[in-house]
């Protein structure tokens, strides 16, 4: 499921220097297929000022959100990859892949997100994607 969820929509870029930014580059899949508004965008940066770096969710990863009231339309899922890494606001640690995430509603988006987590938990699999020089059909072949 994730996987195809991911399917078209993973990019890979050497470095972006702000966080701003990567999370829209991350987010532009979603915008291009019509899956969010922009303004889910701004509602995800806004939020990181407001609440802090809470979409970190652990060593190099972080998942871009925010409530679906903020424009969502389809339930759906990209991954920006920066091989640099980047310094994360209010952060001393870098954040190599951001998986932009937008559900339509509070439930419907619950077993992409526990694979997601199973993935994430997979210290192996996660590594591999941090540290190794993959393409985005090799990504795509870590998610089965």
């Amino acid at each position: 499921m994730l996987r195809d969820m991911l399917y078209g929509k993973i990019q890979i870029k050497d470095s972006i220097e702000d966080w701003e930014e990567v999370l829209r580059i991350a987010s532009q899949p979603l915008l291009d297929a019509k899956n969010i508004e922009p303004r889910y965008v701004d509602s995800i940066i806004n939020d990181v000022y407001k609440n802090g770096p809470y979409i970190v969710i652990t060593d190099g990863v972080a998942i871009a959100h925010s409530s679906p009231k903020n424009g969502v339309i389809k339930t759906s899922i990209s991954l920006l990859k920066v091989k640099e890494g980047v310094n994360f606001y209010q952060t001393d640690k870098k954040v190599y892949l951001f998986f932009a995430f937008a559900a339509e509603d509070f439930d419907s988006h619950q077993d992409s997100i526990a694979e997601l987590a199973t993935f994430l938990d997979n210290e192996d699999l996660l590594k591999s994607m941090i540290e190794e020089d993959l393409t985005e059909e090799e990504i795509l072949n870590l998610f089965n």
